[in-house]
């Protein structure tokens, strides 16, 4: 399958605008890098009671950078400017992405979800941090769904352009739900493995990166 094109869309100053949603330091419906293999396709699952603690959750937390002052007030490390009420990103995903062999990362805590027409839809679940960047491009049409991720250590410089690929090995994917308009909320749970190779020597330098990634978890956020 050819991967849809995605505009890179970056969220710098209209954070403050979005405001409850969205990663400081990541980049929202963002390409994977080219040359990564056709991917396998699997049906998707429904369950109209799909339950999970993280549903019922109002988890949030700063941007990426900010600091919080001994007085109490904010600092943006970023730009070194004192800030009285930074933005609040409201946590959309409950996702761990564990690297076989490697530590597991932080959770990814955000997820983005696009409706392309009544029977074809697109997540994005990511997060960067200073230890690492997960993407997962999630794309859904007439109930089934093929899956693509990248990302990894940002210690690695060279994982864009094919010199690390990623293949699907194992994927599920339940939703809450079959139909949805834009507007509604979709939650899910999705439970992802794949095997990461590198084609270029200069990839393994730093890190390591041959090996397994797995990707499991809940999510939650408003289709746009």
């Amino acid at each position: 399958m050819n991967l849809r094109p995605l505009k890179w869309i970056l969220l710098g100053p209209v954070l403050a605008v979005l405001l409850l949603g969205h990663a400081v330091g990541a980049e929202w419906w963002s390409d994977p890098p080219s040359g990564q293999p056709a991917q396998m396709s699997s049906r998707v699952e429904y369950d109209l009671k799909l339950s999970d603690p993280f549903f019922k959750a109002n988890e949030w937390s700063y941007p990426s950078g900010i600091h919080v002052h001994p007085d109490g007030g904010f600092i943006d490390l970023s730009t070194r400017e004192r800030l009285n009420d930074p933005p609040r990103l409201k946590h959309t995903a409950n996702v761990r992405v564990s690297p076989v062999g490697y530590s597991e990362h932080p959770p990814v805590r955000f997820c983005e979800a696009r409706l392309l027409d009544t029977d074809s839809m697109d997540l994005f679940i990511h997060e960067s941090t200073a230890s690492s960047n997960d993407a997962l491009l999630v794309q859904i049409k007439n109930g089934v769904f093929w899956c693509q991720y990248w990302g990894g250590y940002p210690c690695v410089p060279s994982m864009q352009d094919g010199r690390v690929i990623w293949t699907t090995t194992e994927q599920a994917l339940t939703l809450d739900k079959k139909a949805y308009r834009k507007g509604d909320e979709v939650r899910g749970r999705i439970y992802f493995e794949c095997l990461r190779e590198p084609t270029d020597p200069r990839a393994t330098e730093g890190c390591g990166w041959l090996g397994t990634i797995m990707v499991r978890g809940v999510f939650k956020t408003i289709i746009e």
